[in-house]
């Protein structure tokens, strides 16, 4: 049986969750996720209410193609989706990061739970050009293994359990909230609608001083 993409978001983002609170000291670490309703009520609101101090990170989250586990792992990543991203991740290096779980199969998530991130990969934004991954296309797709992902060229993968706070660098609240107004009303080429995909799988992870 496949697992779905909201299992993978919700059992690897609480390790996410542990990492940075424990092992790395910031207690105060928690995801936020915006819904449509609250997109409407809220805006975005609750950034201009966080310390000067708080740091924010994009965690893009993406579950893998297929039916089975197996090296390539293969990803979909969406141009209209990079851009932004790579927007926030080029100003603020170690800010905005794709998390891509090698996980395809219940009985594989079973197998590793609870510490999913044993093969669990971030691939950094910040090296990820958005003319250089995607050119013309649309959509690319990211073929994953160890340490490594193909996409013409090929990026390099850090293993989740393995990354020091050194790595991560964050954003502040004000200019998150500048880029996060742009990221959620983002426009399809075609009809000039908000595309809602683009957010799919997006968690901010806030860290409070």
């Amino acid at each position: 049986m496949k697992v779905s993409e909201k299992s993978l978001e919700l059992n690897v983002g609480t390790e996410v969750l542990n990492l940075m609170r424990w092992a790395w000291g910031r207690p105060k670490t928690y995801l936020r996720g915006l819904t449509q309703l609250e997109e409407k009520r809220q805006g975005v609101d609750f950034f201009a209410e966080l310390d000067p101090a708080s740091r924010l990170f994009a965690f893009q989250f993406k579950a893998p193609k297929g039916r089975l586990d197996g090296y390539p792992y293969r990803y979909t990543l969406v141009r209209e989706q990079h851009a932004v991203l790579y927007k926030l991740a080029r100003r603020f290096p170690g800010s905005a990061f794709y998390v891509l779980p090698f996980y395809v199969t219940v009985a594989k998530l079973q197998q590793y739970v609870p510490t999913l991130m044993r093969d669990t990969w971030l691939m950094p934004i910040d090296q990820m050009p958005t003319k250089k991954v995607f050119g013309t296309a649309k959509s690319k797709t990211a073929r994953c293994q160890a340490g490594r992902a193909s996409i013409k060229p090929e990026h390099d993968l850090a293993p989740l359990g393995d990354l020091s706070p050194q790595a991560f660098v964050g954003v502040p609240p004000d200019a998150f909230s500048d880029w996060y107004r742009h990221y959620r009303d983002v426009r399809t080429v075609a009809d000039r609608h908000r595309n809602p995909w683009i957010a799919r799988g997006l968690r901010v992870a806030v860290v409070l001083p």
